[in-house]
């Protein structure tokens, strides 16, 4: 399952097609919210992270300074959540440990593992991982079951997104196409920054592959793919 970003300002998708690994350095000022020492939430990997996670972010979005989430080390199950905004300041979230999707894709009602919706700076860091286990969701071929497949019509989104960092990516890809940075022509992403993206593609059907459409991000550090180095295929021609 999918790590969603609808945040105020195009539409931005980064694809990291199997476990996406995000790590770095916080900042702070308007104070740590732990969700395992002030909400309960358990790294037993069978309880739902959901609710600790949820009012944790209440929290934060509702402060009036910069907050920083942390997730502790160890490995949380989440069955799903959605991360609401406009939030009053800034906000860190920090994964240390390792997040957990449903191994079985029928828990889903809803085509979405995490959703952050109509936020502004937010910053996600921590040396953990989000583990969509990709593997065991997509067993099947072709379109049929799925929440999303390629073939499908796609209607631009209305949303533009600005003032978003990846920093410090590291991981493996299940698909060549590792990083996609998809921007809407006619609200093009602003004030994107790429920074330390190390993913490696895992199977044998090429390199990873960066692309970007409708976006000029701002980079720095090692770049592995290439960042926006990769043409984004033209879409197919319907046959009658």
């Amino acid at each position: 399952m999918a790590i969603q970003f609808n945040f105020v300002s195009s539409m931005l998708i980064l694809v990291l097609l199997s476990t996406s690994s995000v790590e770095g350095q916080g900042g702070g000022g308007g104070g740590v919210i732990d969700v395992v020492a002030k909400f309960g939430a358990k790294a037993d990997e069978k309880t739902d992270l959901s609710k600790p996670l949820l009012d944790a972010w209440k929290e934060a979005c509702a402060s009036t300074s910069p907050s920083k989430i942390v997730i502790p080390k160890g490995i949380y199950f989440l069955s799903t959540d959605t991360l609401d905004g406009p939030c009053k300041a800034p906000i860190e979230l920090q994964v240390q440990g390792t997040v957990k999707v449903p191994a079985d894709p029928g828990a889903f009602k809803k085509p979405k593992w995490i959703s952050f919706n109509r936020i502004e700076n937010l910053k996600l860091s921590g040396g953990g991982v989000f583990d969509g286990q990709g593997t065991t969701a997509y067993k099947m071929e072709g379109c049929k079951g799925h929440d999303y497949c390629g073939s499908l019509p796609i209607e631009e989104s209305k949303v533009k997104l600005s003032n978003i960092s990846f920093k410090n990516i590291h991981d493996t890809s299940a698909r060549p196409e590792a990083v996609k940075i998809i921007c809407s022509a006619t609200l093009p992403c602003e004030n994107v920054e790429l920074v330390d993206i190390e993913i490696t593609h895992s199977g044998s059907t090429g390199p990873a592959v960066s692309q970007c459409s409708n976006v000029k991000p701002k980079v720095s550090g090692k770049q592995n793919p290439a960042a926006c180095s990769a043409p984004i295929p033209a879409k197919p021609t319907p046959t009658a």
